[in-house]
């Protein structure tokens, strides 16, 4: 009979959480290379005035991120 080692348990709930961690980063990312290119490519001028706060609010967090945040998220888009 196996003594139960609270240890491995905690080992692997930690581990399973940092897989869901990671998990949802990678669509994090897909959702900010696919924000990055919407607002690469949106016209605004031709945007209905209701949605223009929202592309501003895009546009601004997508101008939030770093460099290398930016970079991993446009290549996980195309890597999609």
């Amino acid at each position: 009979m196996t003594k139960f080692d609270p240890s491995k348990t905690e080992t692997l709930m930690l581990t399973n959480e940092i897989e869901l961690l990671m998990a949802d980063r990678q669509k994090l990312l897909m959702l900010a290379g696919a924000a990055a290119k919407f607002v690469e490519k949106v016209n605004i001028e031709k945007l209905p005035m209701s949605v223009v706060p929202l592309a501003e609010a895009i546009a601004s967090s997508v101008n939030d991120l770093s460099e290398e945040t930016l970079r991993e998220a446009l290549l996980a888009l195309k890597r999609k």
